[in-house]
């Protein structure tokens, strides 16, 4: 009977998940949902500091969205641009599908996207800030702490932490091979669901140059149509992350230079089930 009433608990549990469903466009996941009952689009992010939202959505569902912003004249750097917030709000909740967004909320002009960090959603039966995602499915859920339990009995469990733009973090050691040659560092890495890549490390951080130096690790140039360089990379035979390994792999580098940590861990890396416990700052990786 315990068992029953456990297994009943359980299957209520899950049908309160708010479930969403992703599609992928140039590297990217999208989903579809409701922001306070407004049919919308939205990016799959963690690099955001809330929401951001179009001012030409804005303005056409402001009666719907119902939403308490005032004028503001800022401008907020995020995914590589600078933008102008027209209204703002410091904290806000709204109603995203079955889920709740709490934080702040800025108004941008002229950004088409609507996007938000999943590590503001919470389960709106019992407030927990849990995310389970399985890209591979193109599928994430908020999730209650009850369910948690279930899920993660044979995951590898680490720290979750938070930069100062409030971006997931983990600290773990990079090992990468190439050429023959082995080269590893120890350091804070960021979890960005808006990377279409494996990972990228930040050539700002000296302690990085270092590794790739060791390494002798030869760097190919990525160019714009007018000559410029846009980014670096190199090719790993071998790399080793967070316990994960991987063969044949591309590796970004940039110099990052508002950013202290070595780098970011992008959509490639997670390819197989993983749990943000955002509220108790752990991560756990399902394999």
């Amino acid at each position: 009977m315990l068992v029953a009433i456990l297994l009943c608990n359980l299957s209520a549990s899950a049908q309160n998940d708010a479930v969403f469903k992703l599609t992928k466009e140039n590297g990217h996941f999208y989903f579809w949902t409701s922001v306070n009952g407004v049919r919308a689009k939205m990016m799959f992010e963690s690099g955001v500091p809330g929401f951001m939202m179009g001012d030409a959505f804005y303005e056409a569902h402001k009666d719907s969205l119902k939403m308490d912003v005032k004028p503001c004249d800022e401008k907020i750097r995020y995914l590589g641009g600078l933008h102008n917030v027209k209204l703002s709000a410091n904290w806000a909740r709204i109603r995203i599908g079955r889920a709740i967004f709490e934080g702040p909320v800025k108004i941008v002009e002229n950004d088409a996207s609507l996007k938000f960090p999943i590590q503001m959603l919470h389960h709106a039966t019992d407030s927990s800030n849990i995310v389970w995602m399985d890209l591979k499915k193109s599928e994430f859920r908020i999730i209650s702490r009850t369910r948690l339990q279930s899920l993660v009995k044979k995951a590898q469990m680490m720290e979750l932490g938070f930069n100062k733009w409030d971006m997931p973090t983990v600290k773990t050691t990079l090992t990468i091979k190439a050429d023959g040659r082995q080269t590893s560092i120890e350091g804070v890495f960021i979890a960005d669901m808006g990377n279409a890549s494996l990972l990228f490390i930040n050539k700002s951080q000296p302690n990085v140059v270092k590794m790739l130096e060791d390494g002798r690790i030869d760097l190919k140039e990525a160019r714009t149509k007018d000559g410029k360089i846009s980014t670096e990379a190199f090719y790993a035979d071998r790399l080793t992350i967070c316990d994960r390994k991987f063969k044949g792999v591309t590796v970004g580098v940039n110099p990052f230079k508002s950013l202290d940590e070595y780098g970011f861990l992008g959509v490639k890396f997670f390819d197989i089930p993983t749990i943000f416990d955002f509220s108790d700052k752990k991560l756990y990786l399902c394999k």
